[in-house]
């Protein structure tokens, strides 16, 4: 995904606590957004303009992060991202995401929880404090963790410039990558272009 991204740009890959090589454990959304920062904080020490991409939990984490603190991020993609957590469907059992989740097993994936009690922010209310920061909503229409209509309400909620991607017969955050990548990076490529010019 990264290569496939990196056209006139650098991309910088980030496993959230408690994932891949990252140490700690992950406390879904309570405390990620100082990891989100400390990238952010290296990024702007290199680059002029920054895009911020978040997968599922990640654009949940980005969305709440950059509510409070976007200092030189010019814009947001978001993708099969959760509008609240608690409302999160993770239907494993629906028709073909057995394979779905078989076909994205790699070395890395899955996550060390952590205390999934903590107190979290609320995605959909954080939105709409990010005016004037673009905002790409992408989710695949057959998304059974996280249901379409989780982009469709954030999208509602999200200020201008905004842009609403449903992908038909697209998966769930990384899956709708893999199963649609043509479609997904065009999307991307050109939300990009338009927020955010090469070469810089």
């Amino acid at each position: 995904m990264a290569r496939a991204l990196a056209v006139g740009r650098d991309v910088i890959c980030v496993d959230f606590r408690g994932h891949g090589r990252s140490g700690g454990r992950f406390t879904f959304l309570a405390s990620e957004n100082t990891d989100l920062l400390a990238v952010l904080a290296f990024a702007r020490e290199h680059y002029q303009r920054i895009s911020v991409i978040g997968f599922s939990l990640g654009g949940t984490i980005a969305i709440n992060t950059l509510s409070r603190d976007r200092v030189q991020v010019h814009s947001l993609i978001t993708v099969g991202t959760p509008c609240v957590f608690e409302d999160i469907e993770f239907n494993i059992w629906a028709p073909g995401m057995v394979r779905r989740a078989i076909a994205s097993m790699e070395r890395g994936a899955g996550c060390r929880p952590g205390n999934l009690f903590l107190k979290k922010e609320c995605p959909l209310d954080q939105i709409k404090k990010l005016a004037g920061l673009p905002v790409l909503i992408m989710h695949g229409e057959n998304d059974t963790i996280v249901g379409v209509e989780h982009g469709r309400r954030l999208f509602q909620r999200a200020s201008d410039p905004k842009r609403l991607g449903i992908i038909p017969c697209g998966g769930h955050a990384d899956v709708l990558f893999r199963e649609e990548t043509q479609l997904f990076c065009n999307l991307v490529e050109k939300w990009l272009t338009a927020a955010m010019p090469a070469n810089n």
